[in-house]
């Protein structure tokens, strides 16, 4: 009786020790899972802070990978040391699993209808912030490691840089005084997006021109603003020694450039830097069941840049005055080289739908009649009036869901560029029709 009551101890205890041993090595297999998930989950915010870092499907699967191996492995460490029975962790695991497999299929429902999702998405199927964070591009131009095509589902061309990373031919000084330069300033409009370079409204503005003594050198370039246009004048244009520069801006240089990057005060020694983003924009680009949340709930997405209406106002309140600081700047530059400034306003096609800008630019216009190197031009009347675009026409001069012109649109911006030069600068013409009677 005695041995077998010392028999029944040792199983006891030997089931015991490996009941412990077991609850052990389940604890360290979680604990390690966690551990390692978490890790996973501080590398996406770690990558996403990157100058832009895309955010595509692949980094999404990873993202939800590390936070559902990081649930998991925390309730089952929970369920681990509260010794809970085998059956009931059972129930446990499996109601986390359905929560999770629920939460995959309404993020990829959202995906697949595109519900939140970002303009900038749209382009290359990544989501990139649009708050700019450190970066050493401070000319704005397109550089070597750049995607040699400009594609989109509608289009695709070259985009290929010059001898100073702009789409067009190599840049040289002005050769003498015969020769007659000018340079256009811009975003992706005077860059050509969504045309080949050849059908760029600087471009055709030269044709229009019929003069090999006229050269136009094109400093547009996709997402850049008055800003950049001031770096890249005093840097590389003005040492061309230009005639005119066509310097040309829109609603958007405001509410959304400007609006994210700030003004001058956006570059720094070496590099420049917008304004900052919120902390928890890294969930919204990888989930679009947080973007969800934070429109409904919040009202902020990325189309406002996840401001508050109040927030808004009061940015677009400094910003006016940091947007004339920068025209000043340009000004600065035109009288040291005896340049002229010809600015011009661009709609969008929605503007032109409406016939009215998105933006009222009443408080730069009045202070810029007052300085005598700039003179000005509106293409919207041009648009629609001379040339008869409205809602029912505009769809033939722009991509429908990329919101770039097409070839067709380029051709009649070039238009209105030289019907522009013409309203401002009626002398030069004159004297580029006596040079051609002449010849």
């Amino acid at each position: 009786m005695f041995v077998h009551c010392i028999n029944n101890t040792k199983s006891n205890n030997k089931s015991f020790y490996l009941s412990t041993l077991k609850r052990q090595y389940r604890f360290l297999v979680a604990l390690t899972a966690l551990l390692l998930s978490l890790a996973g989950v501080f590398f996406t915010w770690y990558y996403f802070q990157r100058p832009f870092a895309p955010v595509g499907i692949l980094d999404c699967c990873f993202f939800y990978g590390y936070i559902s191996i990081s649930v998991i492995s925390s309730l089952y460490l929970l369920v681990v040391v509260l010794q809970i029975e085998s059956a009931q962790q059972k129930n446990v695991l499996f109601s986390i699993c359905i929560f999770f497999v629920s939460l995959f299929i309404a993020e990829t429902a959202l995906r697949v209808f595109h519900i939140n999702r970002a303009y900038i998405e749209s382009r290359g199927g990544k989501y990139l912030s649009p708050y700019p964070k450190h970066n050493t591009d401070t000319l704005f131009i397109i550089r070597a490691q750049y995607p040699k095509m400009n594609t989109t589902e509608e289009f695709s061309y070259p985009r290929i840089p010059n001898n100073v990373g702009f789409r067009d031919l190599d840049f040289s000084p002005k050769r003498d005084s015969l020769q007659f330069l000018i340079q256009t300033f811009g975003d992706s409009f005077t860059e050509g997006d969504g045309a080949p370079a050849d059908s760029a409204y600087p471009a055709t503005l030269k044709r229009l021109m019929r003069s090999d003594n006229i050269v136009i050198q094109n400093f547009g370039i996709m997402g850049s603003d008055p800003a950049f246009y001031w770096m890249q004048m005093k840097e590389i244009g003005a040492k061309l020694h230009p005639d005119i520069a066509v310097v040309m801006y829109c609603s958007l240089d405001l509410t959304t450039d400007f609006f994210t990057r700030g003004g001058l005060e956006r570059f720094k020694n070496g590099y420049y830097s917008g304004f900052d983003p919120p902390i928890w924009e890294w969930l919204y680009g990888y989930s679009y069941l947080f973007r969800l949340f934070a429109n409904s709930v919040f009202d902020v997405s990325y189309n406002n840049f996840f401001l508050t209406q109040t927030e808004r106002q009061k940015r677009f309140s400094e910003l006016e005055l940091k947007w004339n600081e920068t025209f000043h700047a340009i000004e600065n530059i035109a009288r040291k080289h005896n340049l002229k400034v010809l600015l011009i306003k661009k709609p969008e096609r929605s503007e032109i739908d409406l016939n009215g800008y998105n933006y009222d630019f009443t408080f730069f216009e009045k202070m810029a009649d007052t300085i005598s190197v700039f003179k000005r031009y509106d293409l919207l009347p041009f648009y629609r009036d001379s040339m008869g675009i409205n809602n029912t026409s505009s769809a033939n001069y722009y991509w429908p869901k990329d919101g770039h012109h097409n070839s067709t649109g380029y051709a009649v911006m070039a238009q209105g560029v030289y019907a522009g030069l013409k309203h401002a600068y009626p002398e030069i013409f004159s004297k580029l029709d006596s040079a051609k009677a002449k010849e």
